[in-house]
Parts: C-alpha cells; structure tokens; sequence
C-alpha cells in the first residue's frame, strides 16, 4: 500500500512512539554491526512505501539536519584546569 492509497491520516502521537519503540527494540536485537544494514533496508523500503521523490529528498535532507556533519567532534580544551 502506497502513502497516497492509505489517505491523509495521521499517526497518533501513542502510534509514534509505539513504532519508534519498536524501531529502537528491532535495532538492540540485531546488534551494533547489523544496525546500520538494517536502516538502510528500513530507508529503502520506505522511500518506494513513499513513492513520491521530492518528498523522499525532503525526509533525507531533514534527517541530515537533524544528526548534524560526518566528521567527528573536535576535542575541546578544558577550561576547568586553570592555567
């Protein structure tokens, strides 16, 4: 079933959370190295459930705003030392 099938309702917020949650369980039970797989093939399967592209490139420049740049975070010199 396409988004566009399925009409114009929206999820409740309990519906949310109970999806995340269950997001969140699948990717513990598959482990850290499998994880990543798996959001890839859970991206997939979305973005053709979306089938609309301009709004697959919205989702994917919002997630990228959302977890921020690829490079590591800078150490920072501790201010507490004093000197």
């Amino acid at each position: 079933m396409r988004t566009a099938e399925a009409g114009n309702r929206k999820m409740t917020e309990s519906e949310l959370d109970s999806l995340y949650t269950q997001l969140c369980r699948t990717m513990t039970d598959l482990g850290e190295a499998r994880a990543p797989l798996f959001l890839a093939r859970f991206a997939l399967l979305a973005i053709n459930e979306i089938d609309d592209a301009a709004a697959a490139q919205r989702l994917i420049a919002d997630a990228n705003e959302g977890v921020g740049s690829s490079e590591p975070p800078q150490s920072q010199p501790d201010d507490r030392r004093g000197g």
